[in-house]
Parts: C-alpha cells; sequence; structure tokens
C-alpha cells in the first residue's frame, strides 16, 4: 500500500508497506528434508519513507485533442524489512514514470530497489531486491 503527499509540483512525499512470503529455496529443495526458515520467517515485510522528485515533467500527446499531463521522477528513502526473524534498516531508491489522463486519475509504472544487509546463512552481505510495479492513483 502506497500514500503520497505533493508538497509542490516537483516534490513529494511517500510512504510505503508491503508483504509478501517466500518459498523454499533451491538449497532447501535440493537437499531433502533441510529447512533453512520457519514458514513464519518466511514473511518478507517492509516499510519505508522516501522523497521524490518529479523531473521532465511534460505533457503526453494522443493524437490531435488528447493531452495528458506526465512525468518521470526519482524516489530515494529509507525505512526498515523485516524478514526470517530479524528487522533491517533498508534504504530504497528507484525510478518511474506517471501520466494523468484524468483530473482524478494517475497511472504510474515504478521502479525501485530495496538495499539491506543480511547475515541469514552466516556471512554478512549486501542484498538487492528489485521491485517493479503497475499501479493507479486516486486524487481526492
Amino acid at each position: 500500500m502506497t500514500t503520497a503527499y505533493h508538497i509542490t509540483e516537483d516534490f513529494f512525499f511517500q510512504a510505503e508497506a508491503g508483504r509478501s512470503r517466500g518459498g523454499r529455496t533451491s538449497f532447501e529443495t535440493l537437499g531433502g528434508n533441510i529447512q533453512l526458515l520457519t514458514e513464519s520467517e518466511r514473511r518478507f515485510t517492509y516499510y519505508d519513507l522516501s522523497l521524490g522528485y518529479n523531473f521532465l515533467p511534460g505533457e503526453a500527446f494522443l493524437g490531435r485533442g488528447i493531452a495528458m499531463t506526465n512525468a518521470f521522477y526519482l524516489i530515494g528513502g529509507i525505512g526498515g524489512t523485516d524478514f526470517a526473524g530479524d528487522t533491517k534498516f533498508t534504504v530504497n531508491f528507484g525510478a518511474g514514470y506517471r501520466v494523468v489522463p484524468a483530473d482524478w486519475l494517475a497511472l504510474h509504472v515504478t521502479v525501485q530497489d530495496r538495499v539491506f544487509q543480511s547475515s541469514l546463512l552466516g556471512a554478512t552481505k549486501l542484498t538487492n531486491n528489485l521491485e517493479a510495479r503497475i499501479g493507479t492513483t486516486v486524487f481526492f
């Protein structure tokens, strides 16, 4: 779930929260009766607060009579990720494209990376968790 507040035409704040569940790893599948994580530890939950910047604002034209406001945007922020029974400090960054076909509706495509340190298998390593999404926004 995502909530955004547009401070100006160029800048906006965005708060996000999401949840997913991981399946068995290839090590668990190939290793037989080995279980690295319990079912509750397979839950992946994230939350963050980000600052976005609209760059290249303009209009998209469809034919002669239809013009829609659009913008490419950059976004970055901080938050937390709960996975494998541990909460990790997370940095997120990404980019997206937004088009506004009506004064109450926006369509957007966003790609983000959530980066945090994990020591799941003993050695601490930096993990990248890519997210791509297509969404709609309703303005009120």
